[in-house]
This record gives C-alpha cells, structure tokens and sequence, in this order.
C-alpha cells in the first residue's frame, strides 16, 4: 500500500527519509563496513569519539580485512552502446569475457522489430499498412515481436489500461490543434482509432500443425491505428540482456539507460546505488537496488503524455513518481500509468492489489496546492540514508 505524508512546501529536503524509514547505523554495521570499505570505515570510526583511542589496531585490522576480501579483486568488463537512438551503459562484475556480439545482437533484432525511425522495421511497416479488409504478414522469426506485444499487453491491463502504445495520433492532435489557436482537437473522432484494445488490434501467430511456427498476422480495424512500443521494448531488450550476462556467470550487473537503472547482484555496493532524480541536504538522493529495475517522471515529462481514458494532455496533481520493480519493463509502464492516473488512482491500485511487485515513491501536490508524498515500504527500505552501510549478503 502507498503510505501518504505531508512534507508542507516545496523544498526536497530528506530527513524526512530518515524518521519514515527508520533506518540507522550501529556499531555493529560499522564493524562489518571494514570488511567491506577500510578507508571509509576508518573514517567513521574516527568520528566516533570512543573509538579513537583505538585507531591503531584497528588500521591494521582493516588492512588485514581488505586483503582477506576476494570479492575486492574480481574482474569486469565494461559495454556502452546505443539503443533506438538513446545511450546504454554496462558494468559487469566476476565475468571479464567479451559478449560484445551477443549484445549486439539483442540490440539489432529489437531495432529492427520496433525501431520507429527505421522506415523498414516490422512496427514502421505496420503503421503505414492502410488496409482493413486482409492482415499485414510477416516474419517474426526470433519471436521477440510476439513477446513484446504479448508484454505490453499484460502491462496495459495490470495499469488498468493507463499505458497505452496508441497515444501518438492523439499527442500530434493536440500540437495541431495549439498551432491553429484551437481550444482542442475533435477527441471523438480520434477515439476511432486510439486505445489499445483487442476489438481494433489483434496478433495471430500461425501454427498450422499446433506448434511449428510460419508467420504472423496483425490486424487493424482502422488503417489509423498507430503503434509505439519503443519504451518498452527498449526496456525488455536490456531486461534481456541482463538475464544474458546472469545466464553466464555475471556475479553483479548494472546496466543503466537514460534515467532508468537495472541493478542484479550485491558485489559492489556504489554499483548498486543509483541517484533517484533529487537531492537533499547531503546531495543527491539515492536507492539501492538489488535484482530491480528503476526508472522516474517528472512534473515537465507530463506535457509529452496524453490520457487514454479521455484523450487530453496530463496536466494533475503529480510533481514526480519513481517506480522499482523486478523488471525494468514493468517499472516504465507503472512510472508512466501512474504520473497519468493520479494519487488517488495510484492508491486504488494498490487497495485492489496488495501483493504487488512495483514499488513506488510519489510527490504530488494535495488540494491546497502543498507538496506531500506517498511511498510503499518497499520503495523506503531501498532508501539510502547517510552513513547507512549495506550488511546484506549476495541473494540467493
């Protein structure tokens, strides 16, 4: 459930992170920091008062500590690339060998399946198809069309059907429409051929004997309907690729595009922290991630979203959502369904699923124009307060 509290004006400040969260720092942490960070731990320790006299023995402890730790000497390797345009970046921690080809390859079938900038891709090709009396074919080999389609299919349902990859026509109306000196576009009209729904978009994947796959087959019931799946196939791609380098042995991944972060393993904890789009009075604001994905929205990224459910431009209460969630896939669907849903939507969804896997933090400005905010505990306990030192083990 979202836990709701109010912040009074505008300034982000976090020690309110620290009395929500509860989070602290002991000794016993400190101790166990040595293992792990010598240098910074003898810098804490020193701040304690009744550790100074102590300073000498335990310089050699933690030189002793440092050299003990294997994890501190396992090999890397580092990727950078684009994706649809856009950069990506991967630190692999315990694997040094080269999969430069293999990403490569995950990154060429995605493009030529979604890219919209590519006139030749499978989407591009769908988009300009102008027929509704016969399908558009094709060959979707590697199934990953299928995949992602089926994907963003299950996200617009679970986001109660605010996420939405139909939404193009609409935002190019609206710009039309503010360029005419219009109040806003005819939305009745343009409703023939929004919303994503199985009544005027479908996907057939053909199997004549049950099981060997020919071809596919899409439907559209208005040669209008237009289909972005850029954001999240962007996401399921990375997603991919962090399942590949786990599949090889990767003790710990970071991959991270745009704002958006993928974090697998524990080995390193500054590869586990990722900045969440603010700062407080000790700089900027963090989580730590383990086995999630993150991504944010912020208040100016509501002008570039439009609302499925009745087609104007987002202009609510929402200041900024954050999302952690298993996958990066889900959190960019939930960041988004939310900013365009509301707090009270937000919180809906939570009432009528308790069990969810996305994590959330939001501020929002209630009805008397203050800034407040709403988190999940899950969301909380990733929270990075200072001197908090990361005593958790490698998962399972």
């Amino acid at each position: 459930m979202l836990n709701f509290i109010g912040l009074g004006r505008p300034s982000l400040k976090v020690p309110m992170f620290q009395a929500h969260c509860g989070l602290h720092s002991d000794d016993d942490t400190a101790r166990v920091l040595i293992c792990r960070n010598y240098q910074k731990a003898l810098v804490l320790l020193l701040m304690r008062k009744s550790h100074v006299g102590f300073c000498c023995v335990i310089a050699a402890m933690l030189v002793i500590a440092a050299c003990g730790d294997k994890k501190t000497f396992l090999v890397g390797k580092y990727y950078d690339g684009l994706l649809f345009g856009k950069q990506y970046q991967i630190d692999v921690v315990g694997d040094s060998s080269n999969y430069r080809a293999q990403i490569d390859s995950i990154v060429r079938v995605y493009e030529s399946a979604f890219s919209l900038s590519d006139p030749n891709s499978v989407l591009s090709r769908f988009n300009a198809w102008q027929r509704t009396d016969t399908v558009f074919v094709f060959n979707d080999s590697t199934k990953v069309f299928g995949v992602v389609y089926g994907l963003i299919s299950d996200l617009s349902r679970y986001t109660m059907r605010y996420y939405d990859p139909t939404t193009n026509p609409l935002k190019r109306a609206w710009i039309l429409a503010n360029a005419q000196g219009q109040k806003e576009p005819n939305l009745d009209s343009l409703f023939d051929f929004t919303v994503f729904d199985g009544a005027k978009i479908d996907l057939t994947e053909v199997t004549p004997d049950g099981y060997t796959y020919l071809e596919s087959h899409i439907r559209k019931a208005d040669p209008r309907i237009e289909l972005d799946f850029t954001k999240i196939a962007a996401a399921n791609a990375l997603d991919q690729i962090n399942q590949f380098l786990i599949g090889k042995g990767a003790k710990q991944v970071r991959i991270q595009y745009g704002r958006s972060y993928i974090v697998y393993g524990a080995h390193n904890d500054s590869l586990q922290q990722v900045g969440i789009g603010f700062t407080n009075d000790l700089g900027e604001q963090k989580i730590r991630l383990t086995n999630h994905a993150f991504t944010f929205l912020t208040a100016e990224d509501k002008g570039g979203l439009v609302d499925p459910t009745y087609g104007y431009i987002v202009n609510n209460e929402m200041m900024y959502v954050a999302t952690a969630c298993p996958s990066l896939a889900q959190a960019e669907a939930f960041a988004e369904a939310f900013c365009i849903m509301g707090i009270e939507q937000a919180g809906w969804y939570y009432q009528n699923d308790s069990s969810s896997v996305v994590q959330s933090y939001i501020f929002y400005l209630d009805e008397n124009q203050q800034l407040r905010n709403a988190s999940t505990n899950g969301f909380d306990a990733m929270l990075v307060i200072p001197e908090q030192t990361n005593t958790s083990q490698e998962p399972q």
